[in-house]
């Protein structure tokens, strides 16, 4: 294996493409899985994402494949109105600070104080 960095090449690692705009006349599952893997959406990472079927498929084996006017209405959703009526907050992902370790930390050391000082409080009255 001579590869520059010791990992071999793999396409999966690669940025995602530009996506489509969101006003597209005709949108299809591939727009919007771009939208996804973009990270336009917000909530993930911009990286191609090689799923095992393509977004639409299930729907379009089963007989009742989207519309263009239901792909558009997902995409939307996916870009706008999720983050706009949600009270959460992008991820750390997203260059946002995740006070979750800093809570878990702190925790921990307060925990550690008292369990300290309940200790030592009961070595003196012993």
């Amino acid at each position: 294996m001579a590869y520059d960095t010791d990992i071999p090449p793999h396409l999966s690692a690669q940025r995602a493409g530009t996506p489509a705009p969101i006003d597209a006349d005709k949108p299809n599952t591939a727009m919007l899985k771009g939208d996804i893997d973009s990270g336009r959406s917000g909530d993930k990472v911009e990286v191609f994402d090689p799923g095992m079927a393509m977004l639409g498929t299930c729907e379009e084996a089963g007989g009742n494949a989207l519309s263009p006017k239901d792909i558009a209405r997902a995409r939307l959703a996916e870009i706008k109105e999720r983050w706009r009526l949600s009270p959460r907050k992008p991820g750390y992902a997203h260059d946002r600070a995740d006070p979750t370790l800093a809570l878990y930390v702190g925790f921990i050391g307060v925990a550690g104080v008292g369990l300290s000082a309940a200790i030592w409080l009961a070595r003196t009255v012993a």
